[in-house]
């Protein structure tokens, strides 16, 4: 059997404990990131659209914290303009558009009262 100095032995013992915790974070908030059927709720707006201008300030006031559990569950919230949207398979179909992603990837389209206490009783059956 090999002999280890005291230092190689500290340095195997902190290494080890280093992987443990580097291999419990990670798969840890994995888990627990897909346990939680993290969504997000995304306003769709265009800056010609009056119905937008109306409703975009009231939708930033109520999700500028970014986030809220519904549920149990994270819901993040965001907010892209017309001109900026990247992902032409988004089901946009006319300004304003209240989209909620689940984890699975899939849309579920709001179709509730524009307004802040409207959102959250609609997340709740929806999330």
């Amino acid at each position: 059997m090999a002999k280890f100095s005291a230092n190689s032995k500290y340095a195997m013992i902190v290494g080890s404990i280093v992987l443990l915790l580097v291999i419990v974070y990670f798969f840890g908030s994995r888990s627990e990131g897909f346990q939680s059927g993290d969504a997000t709720f995304t306003l769709y707006y265009a800056d010609w659209c009056p119905h937008c201008k109306t409703v975009k300030p009231v939708f930033a006031d109520w999700s500028k914290s970014g986030s809220f559990t519904v549920n149990g569950k994270s819901v993040t919230t965001n907010m892209v303009e017309e001109s900026s949207m990247k992902d032409k398979s988004v089901p946009v179909k006319g300004y304003p558009t209240f989209l909620l992603k689940k984890a699975d990837g899939s849309y579920v389209e709001f179709d509730g009262d524009r307004s802040p206490s409207g959102w959250e009783q609609w997340l709740a059956k929806n999330v």
